[in-house]
């Protein structure tokens, strides 16, 4: 087999299955890929003494009141509110406004006097499926044929 042959060429061609297969391959071996890496992400964390600060806060003096957990959710719940009324704000600002502008039309006359093509020329340029133009030495474009 060719290395040539593994290679996808022509991805449209592929159909909905494969690229599903495919992306689903690429995702394992990508994970697979992170998790090699598990073992040195773990020894520069007991490196810069994570490990030491974990056993600190938790091994140490282990929760006992539920103290440490009500200021977890504490935050976490803040956090929630904090982007339900900014997502909130935001929906309201934005729902239903067009997000970008659409460009003016621009002419045919104005359009062959920045290609410096006479407004028949142009307007043939834009009928035609496909043009053959050449360019001047000044840089002025001249419709030579067009099918």
């Amino acid at each position: 087999m060719k290395a040539e042959a593994i290679v996808i060429q022509r991805p449209e061609r592929q159909s909905g299955a494969q690229k599903a297969a495919f992306g689903l391959v690429t995702v394992v071996l990508w994970v697979f890929w992170a998790f090699l890496w598990l073992p040195l992400v773990t020894l520069g964390a007991w490196a810069y003494g994570i490990r030491d600060t974990l056993a600190q806060l938790h091994l140490l003096d282990p929760i006992t009141d539920g103290g440490d957990i009500k200021v977890v959710l504490t935050v976490a719940l803040a956090t929630a509110v904090t982007f339900t009324a900014w997502s909130g704000y935001n929906y309201a600002r934005f729902v239903g406004k067009q997000k970008r502008r659409g460009n003016s039309p621009v002419g045919v006359a104005e359009t062959a006097a920045k290609i410096g093509a006479s407004t028949d020329d142009a307007v043939r340029m834009q009928d035609t499926r496909r043009a053959v133009v050449s360019v001047s030495e000044e840089g002025f474009m001249t419709l030579r044929e067009s099918r």
